[in-house]
């Protein structure tokens, strides 16, 4: 039975290091937790029995609550084997970069390193069209290259 778990966004780490230090030290049966990048906000457990969201070992800080009942494993696989980023990315796609020194600033792609997982981009909004080279990871797709 697979279980979602609400946090604050972005503790998800350590809620689910917590709970998996106190379940641990107490031998309920959970078996795996996953906190999945793309899902914000939540860390997924996998136990053999109900858990008891009331059980002391699930009172951490940066805990939210529980979604009731049991997620199915169909709604939960493609975090499991996620597509990878580049994937869905094309020469001409405009781009929204999220962690870095230009974190918020739009661009167009203009060249794509798959084997490296580079990306190589011109912001939008700046004067002279400067070629930056980030990682696939730190960036977010807004619209596909028209054809």
């Amino acid at each position: 039975m697979i279980y979602a778990i609400r946090t604050l966004v972005g503790q998800e780490k350590n809620v689910a290091r917590v709970i998996a230090r106190n379940v641990k030290n107490s031998g309920i049966g959970v078996s795996s937790i996953l906190v999945p990048e793309s899902l914000r906000g939540y860390i997924l457990v996998e136990s053999s029995t109900n858990l008891d969201m009331q059980n002391p070992v699930f009172k951490v800080p940066h805990m939210k609550g529980s979604i009731e009942g049991e997620i199915p494993y169909t709604e939960i696989k493609n975090f499991l084997n996620p597509e990878p980023i580049l994937s869905s990315i094309q020469k001409g796609s405009i781009v929204e970069l999220i962690s870095g020194p230009f974190k918020g600033e739009k661009a167009k792609v203009v060249r794509i390193d798959e084997s490296k997982e580079d990306v190589v981009l011109e912001l939008i909004e700046a004067a002279v069209p400067i070629p930056v080279t980030v990682k696939g990871d730190q960036i977010r797709l807004i619209q596909k290259e028209a054809d």
